[in-house]
């Protein structure tokens, strides 16, 4: 049985990124909720609809088109993840860095993976699609609505 090496350095560093990206994370909502505790009662006592419309239409479309480029990347990556693999016919491919030690797939196995891995990048694909298309029906919703 071969198996493919985890990459020590690239764990620590993965690690590291997903701390600050969860610290990040909850400073922003921390922010956001101070934030919307001030505007909110400012857009219920102004009167103007308009004004509020406006405000809630970009607040709901930025939030659908929020996790658009993570989704893409995502997706890219998986592709490129099969392609190396369809290449090398082997699932994970040589010059791909694991977070632990991982068997190396080959044959019916590795494509089974391979083709799982593609599905998953339409998959990501797909969503990052609706959430395009949730933004913009959201946009049209509140320009339409008067």
């Amino acid at each position: 049985m071969e198996i493919h090496p985890a990459d020590l350095a690239y764990r620590r560093r993965s690690l590291r990124i997903m701390a600050a990206i969860a610290v990040l994370c909850a400073l922003g909502l921390w922010q956001l909720n101070g934030w919307l505790g001030e505007v909110l009662p400012r857009l219920a006592q102004g009167g103007d609809l308009d004004y509020t419309r406006r405000w809630l239409r970009g607040l709901l479309v930025g939030l659908a088109l929020l996790p658009v480029v993570p989704l893409w990347l995502f997706a890219r990556s998986l592709r490129r993840l099969a392609t190396a693999a369809q290449a090398e016919q082997r699932f994970p491919p040589r010059e791909w860095r694991t977070l632990r030690d991982v068997r190396v797939l080959r044959g019916p196995i590795a494509a089974s993976w391979i083709g799982r891995v593609r599905g998953l990048a339409t998959t990501a694909t797909a969503l990052a699609v609706v959430c395009v298309l949730v933004a913009l029906a959201t946009y049209g919703f509140f320009t339409g609505a008067r």
